[in-house]
């Protein structure tokens, strides 16, 4: 099995159990708190959407980066900004 198969399959495992927790969670929330919908989960679907993401990879959004000996950037902030 080549990896691009072992990632796929990953990645559709990876969704598959989050929707059955989020499922999960929406029906087993106590009735005391405020209620739970899907659409609660929205911003985590979309982190693991990007985490499941087929496109570019690490390598090769690095490699079309130039070296700093390229005129390149010598430093590349991947980090996001922290929540003021």
């Amino acid at each position: 099995m080549s990896v691009n198969d072992k990632r796929r399959q990953f990645d559709i495992e990876l969704k598959k159990r989050f929707e059955e927790l989020v499922t999960w969670a929406v029906t087993n929330r106590p009735d005391h708190s405020p209620s739970l919908s899907r659409a609660d989960f929205d911003p985590a679907r979309k982190a693991i959407e990007a985490l499941a993401y087929d496109g570019l990879d690490l390598g090769e959004r690095n490699a079309a980066i130039p070296e700093p000996s390229e005129n390149g950037p010598q430093y590349v902030n991947v980090n996001p900004t922290p929540w003021p």
